[in-house]
């Protein structure tokens, strides 16, 4: 991987681990996680033709903040592995830009839009799928994945492990047009919660969905509450969770011993820090791939109805947590 990286072993490790104290270029930290998400990514080499129709790849996410976000990336890898393999040429588009002028055969966008935006994709009057985002309800084509029963499995998991006080770090986000938004994993939690445990709302603890989001998070919660932590934590992102563990080691708290930590998407970076993250894998790359595939089928005329694709994901239980 520091091979792949340009840069060295120690880099790489204390990338990784989220060492504050490093000081990475944002290009380099970009190489070594991208390095890193590659070990389960291999890229299609099959070059669209230079007749090929053109679909626009629209990522909510500014091109900057895509660096810090292997979620999002991975989802894109899958979109574009799919649609090379079609043969269709790609024109990307991040949040900061306006559509493309040139004449697209579709449209589809990654990540999550405001009634008002998802309108104005509906007015293009295009083939349209959204990647991460329920938008069955405003008849638009979607790919998704299931965060009900991971979400059970892990409440369960920490309650069978004699975990009673289960505390939250939940992602705090907004559209590009600045609607909030609320993170289904939080949902997810809360009915967990209330159906098998006792929910305390005041263990739920909101933050970016980043490492130092998570870093910051994390401290500000043992600072606060100091001989009083939860021993068990359901982190929404593995960004914001290895950012939580550093936190946790830089206080002298163990983990798992003495906090049970589990995140969300199995990026590949999780399995690299120490101890190695727990989490809940998410098929990212999939989803992209099917959403590829949906957008061909309204294209071929298969798919004339608005349809949702919900796809499964599977509790990983690692060093993390006991």
């Amino acid at each position: 991987m520091a091979k792949a990286a340009h840069v060295s072993a120690a880099t790489v490790s204390r990338v990784l681990n989220a060492d504050t104290s490093l000081s990475v270029a944002p290009d380099t930290r970009r190489r070594i996680f991208a390095a890193a998400e590659a070990l389960n990514y291999t890229k299609h080499q099959r070059r669209a033709t230079p007749a090929a129709s053109t679909i626009g790849l629209v990522q909510w996410y500014s091109e900057a903040a895509e660096t810090n976000d292997l979620y999002y990336r991975a989802v894109r890898w899958g979109v574009e592995t799919q649609l090379q393999a079609d043969g269709f040429a790609i024109d990307h588009v991040f949040a900061s830009d306006t559509l493309p002028s040139t004449e697209l055969a579709g449209l589809i966008a990654i990540g999550k839009y405001s009634e008002a935006q998802l309108a104005n994709f509906k007015a293009l009057g295009l083939p349209l799928v959204i990647v991460d985002q329920d938008t069955l309800a405003q008849e638009i084509s979607c790919v998704t994945t299931s965060f009900g029963d991971p979400v059970d499995r892990i409440v369960q998991h920490f309650l069978a492990a004699g975990h009673r006080r289960i505390a939250m770090i939940t992602g705090a986000e907004q559209t590009t047009d600045g609607v909030p938004l609320t993170d289904a994993r939080l949902t997810a939690f809360k009915r967990a919660m209330s159906r098998r445990a006792t929910l305390d709302e005041a263990l739920i603890f909101p933050g970016p969905f980043t490492i130092e989001g998570g870093y910051q998070t994390m401290t500000a919660v043992i600072e606060k509450l100091q001989g009083d932590l939860p021993h068990a934590f359901f982190v929404a992102s593995d960004t914001m969770a290895i950012g939580a563990i550093k936190a946790l080691q830089e206080h002298h708290i163990q983990v798992p011993e003495q906090v049970s930590v589990i995140g969300f998407n199995d990026l590949a970076v999780g399995r690299y820090i120490s101890p190695s993250l727990s989490t809940v894998q998410v098929a990212t790359q999939l989803m992209g791939m099917n959403a590829a595939r949906l957008l061909k089928d309204q294209l071929d005329g298969l798919a004339t109805t608005p349809v949702r694709i919900t796809l499964g994901s599977t509790l990983l239980l690692r060093d993390s947590s006991d």
